[in-house]
């Protein structure tokens, strides 16, 4: 037999009609309901005034604000903690439009969570200070430049003790001395220690120089595999007669050159991203620094090719080798590696910073720290790409007797100067070969930026040299399907003669370079410091 009550007509309309005393049969307007919630919003800050019972932890919830209408500084917003919470509390109160059943109702009367308000503070967001722009308000002027007296007075040529070697060895065990290699062993004796105290490996000097004797072999005999080179038949005997398989894997799994132990994990103060090469990255840089320069140097971006997957690796895509480890080299016309520095994103830091270097832009601070090295007042000249040249730079390298010459963008130069862009030189029927020059004093320094039109304008900014005069250049016409001669101005001969020092040191490294697979990031490092360093001594043999 159904329980289910079959309602009539009159339990129907029941249902329908509103109580006497209920909120439903008042009519309220917005404005009443926003006075009760203001009147309502009062009351409790009054209780949290008075009270300061409910300030403690113990009351409030972690999920629940109060806000005060009156200010919005000191806003406090009232939610609940969550939505079963307020399906409860509606639950609990006794309803005025219809009856609840004594089933529902014994459900009801249980005892709920009351949701709890809590105070939130707000709390001040950290505002970094933005770096303010350089205001290139320079009064550029057409006009020729007249350049400045640049006689170069530096010393170029070779002392002691580089005279006195003989051998491209010597030259080599100059950057990796006795000092570097004693150091080198020390520490990959300690690593070995620590990383297993019961099998310790003890690297002495000797076995080292075999090791990097071995390295520059492979770059010469490159194998799919490094355990080839002990095979019987495609073997190299002169490797097998120097040191065994087993011996050559266990020192190089335990090469190292910094101690663990005072290693500081990222986020304490005295972090270094290159801790585990940074005494033989500086070595060496004190090495190729201690050489003579030649008057002429550029800086420009290198790749150390690499695949691995680390924080480190970048993307060039204009390079041959598009991923790996970018560093910022500064080579002589020759591709001698005078000074250079691994990119970890950390050499902006302004604590790194000497006291009387200028902060220009990120990548113009790149060739005022590659510069430290370089000989002040004696007429250096430095070649750099548009990637760096600003005027600032050039400026304040002006001061100091070093001279610069780049390419630029337009925008670098500033708004006052008033530059016809590609879309006008063709509308006004330009020739190929046209230049035009402007002329700026920049902190006291006079500047200047020349334009020339080639298949596409291209503009340089320079502190020597100048437009004039004017030389014959070869390009191929294609209306006319031959070459033709074509007007060019000084400064284009000067910078690409002297502009690719460090594609240069590229090209030597890439036809003998060491390819040695390893999991550890800063070994091929190592293997492309070893290359470097490499090509330094047979220019040095040369020169």
């Amino acid at each position: 037999m159904s329980r289910r009550k079959n309602l009539n007509s009159d339990d129907i309309q029941q249902f329908f009609e509103i109580p006497s005393g209920s909120e439903d049969d008042l009519e309220l307007s917005d404005e009443d309901s926003d006075e009760d919630l203001i009147r309502i919003q009062d009351l409790v800050l009054n209780e949290v005034e008075t009270c300061p019972e409910v300030l403690q932890d113990d009351f409030f919830d972690e999920n629940v604000s109060i806000s005060s209408p009156r200010s919005s500084s000191s806003m406090l917003v009232i939610q609940p903690t969550s939505s079963s919470s307020n399906t409860a509390n509606v639950a609990s109160q006794p309803s005025t439009s219809r009856q609840v059943n004594p089933r529902s109702s014994r459900v009801a009367s249980r005892p709920q969570a009351v949701p709890t308000p809590r105070i939130i503070s707000p709390s001040p967001q950290p505002v970094r200070p933005a770096r303010p722009k350089p205001k290139r308000e320079y009064i550029w002027r057409k006009m020729d430049f007249q350049p400045p007296d640049t006689t170069f007075t530096g010393i170029d040529v070779l002392e002691q003790p580089y005279t006195t070697f003989e051998t491209p060895l010597q030259y080599f065990l100059h950057f990796f001395d006795d000092d570097l290699l004693d150091h080198i062993a020390e520490e990959s004796t300690k690593y070995s220690i620590q990383k297993d105290c019961s099998k310790p490996v003890l690297v002495t000097k000797t076995e080292l120089k075999n090791y990097l004797g071995i390295c520059l072999l492979l770059g010469l005999v490159p194998q799919p595999n490094i355990r080839m080179l002990w095979n019987s038949i495609l073997g190299i005997p002169l490797i097998i007669e120097t040191m065994t398989l087993g011996n050559f894997e266990k020192l190089r799994s335990v090469i190292h050159f910094n101690d663990n132990i005072n290693y500081k994990p990222r986020g304490e103060p005295g972090h270094d991203r290159l801790f585990r090469i940074r005494p033989l990255l500086e070595t060496l840089r004190k090495k190729c620094q201690a050489v003579p320069k030649r008057e002429t140097l550029s800086v420009d971006e290198q790749m150390c090719a690499t695949k691995a997957c680390n924080f480190l690796r970048q993307y060039l895509p204009n390079k041959p080798h598009k991923w790996g480890y970018k560093l910022l080299v500064l080579c002589d016309d020759k591709g001698f590696a005078y000074d250079f520095e691994i990119y970890s994103g950390a050499e902006n830091d302004p604590e790194l910073r000497l006291p009387d270097e200028c902060d220009l832009v990120a990548s113009s601070n790149i060739v005022v720290r590659l510069c430290r090295s370089v000989p002040r007042n004696q007429n250096y000249k430095i070649f750099f790409d548009n990637y760096y040249t600003s005027p600032e730079l050039i400026s304040y390298l002006a001061k100091k007797g070093i001279h610069t010459l780049g390419t630029v963008n337009k925008g670098r130069m500033g708004m006052t100067l008033k530059m016809p862009s590609q879309k006008e030189l063709t509308a006004a029927k330009r020739p190929r070969g046209y230049s035009e020059g402007w002329v700026a004093t920049v902190d006291a320094v006079p500047v200047s930026a020349v334009l020339w039109l080639d298949s596409k304008s291209v503009v340089l900014a320079f502190s020597f040299v100048g437009e004039q005069p004017k030389y014959k250049v070869k390009r191929f016409c294609k209306k006319r399907k031959q070459y033709t001669e074509v007007n060019a101005p000084n400064i284009i001969g000067h910078y690409n003669r002297h502009m690719g020092g460090v594609d240069l040191l590229d090209s030597f490294i890439g036809k003998h370079k060491i390819k040695m697979r390893r999991r550890k990031w800063y070994m091929r490092k190592f293997y492309h410091l070893l290359d470097v360093m490499l090509i330094n001594s047979w220019l040095l043999k040369h020169q």
